[in-house]
């Protein structure tokens, strides 16, 4: 299966066994909990980032 890398944000494998996630372009290796983990934590930062472009607010 496949995973986006969090590092260079391409496509990273997911083991079989869906126990570990490594990326063969950067070399990003984690366990899938990790992974999961920082997965979270950039989604928190994109939602804090996010400026909605609405007149008036």
């Amino acid at each position: 299966m496949d995973a986006r890398c969090p590092k260079c944000e391409k496509v990273a494998v997911l083991s079989d066994d869906i126990t570990n996630v490594k990326c063969p372009h950067c070399g990003f290796e984690a366990s899938y909990d990790s992974y999961i983990d920082i997965m979270k934590e950039n989604a928190v930062n994109m939602a804090a980032d996010y400026i909605p472009d609405r007149p008036g607010f």
